[in-house]
């Protein structure tokens, strides 16, 4: 069964070990989705975007998960809800202990008969040249979180009723209208702007070559390193040095799953010259050995 055949899905995120992890299923994955429950992690670090059938949905309560939505790199942070719109391309890159619920409808899940048109008017995120990624405070939290509840038991009940679940997807939606508008003019876009770039840049070039220095990504997006961090600090709560070695050791997981070169050269490839200290850097970061997690899985 594949996605463009189910009008709604939604999954339950319980969170995974950090680095390249996704869930198995979500909508616009080439797996087939699993209803509701828990869903295994798979390791899917270099995911090609792919076109989603439906409006997706992440909502976070905790925990991180890089996208790529439309060409451009998103990081959804804890008591964030964003809307990925049928038909914008989309795929997981980056996984880190996510807790809460993904998912996806279909326009006429919700629609009655021939009312599509109405619908992508009156929620005018579901169009397809817009993915918003909407700040909730902890009142819209409280709220979002306790409907997205409804809806995942609802949805996990034999027998559901579609009708309640679409009552409580409308009040999700209709909120998250109000604050998508009062979001759009908040000041705050342009940073998030420099972030978003600094991460493509950055996880972009993680399949290439060695990622940079902090300054040379402050020169690509012309501005100081003291403001590049500054910028990425406040919007992701880490460092611009410590995204930095996320994307060697994601680039290192990738080289080490998907080439057979001895470790001296996967350490060079990600511009790291002594393997020692690239094998005592790797097993910091993952709890594993480069040699261990190459063998994971086989």
């Amino acid at each position: 069964m594949h996605n463009h055949s189910v009008p709604f899905i939604i999954m339950e995120l319980t969170g995974s070990p950090r680095g390249g992890k996704s869930p198995h299923g979500y909508p616009g994955h080439p797996a087939s989705p699993h209803p509701a429950g828990h869903h295994p992690a798979t390791e899917h670090p270099a995911a090609l975007p792919r076109r989603s059938p439906m409006h997706c949905f992440i909502f976070l309560v905790s925990g991180t998960i890089l996208a790529e939505i439309g060409g451009n790199t998103c990081l959804i942070k804890e008591h964030q809800l964003v809307i990925i719109p049928e038909g914008q391309s989309f795929t997981i890159k980056y996984y880190d202990k996510a807790c809460g619920y993904m998912g996806g409808f279909t326009t006429q899940f919700l629609s009655n008969r021939n009312q599509s048109e109405n619908l992508l008017s009156e929620y005018e995120f579901l169009n397809k040249w817009v993915a918003p990624r909407i700040e909730l405070d902890q009142l819209a939290f409280s709220r979002q979180l306790t409907l997205f509840q409804r809806i995942y038991e609802e949805f996990s009940a034999p027998g559901h009723s579609t009708a309640i679940i679409k009552a409580y997807l409308n009040a999700i939606l209709a909120e998250s209208l109000s604050l998508y508008e009062k979001a759009s003019r908040d000041i705050s876009l342009q940073n998030n702007s420099i972030c978003n770039r600094f991460l493509e840049e950055l996880f972009n070039n993680s399949r290439g070559e060695k990622p940079l220095s902090v300054n040379e990504y402050a020169q690509i997006l012309h501005i100081t390193p003291n403001h590049l961090n500054k910028v990425v600090k406040g919007a992701t709560g880490k460092s611009t040095s410590a995204w930095i070695e996320e994307a060697v050791m994601l680039k290192a997981k990738i080289l080490l799953k998907g080439t057979d070169l001895p470790l001296g050269e996967v350490a060079a490839k990600v511009g790291i010259m002594d393997q020692s200290y690239f094998t005592r850097k790797f097993k910091l970061h993952t709890g594993v050995t480069p040699s261990d997690y190459r063998k994971e899985g086989k």
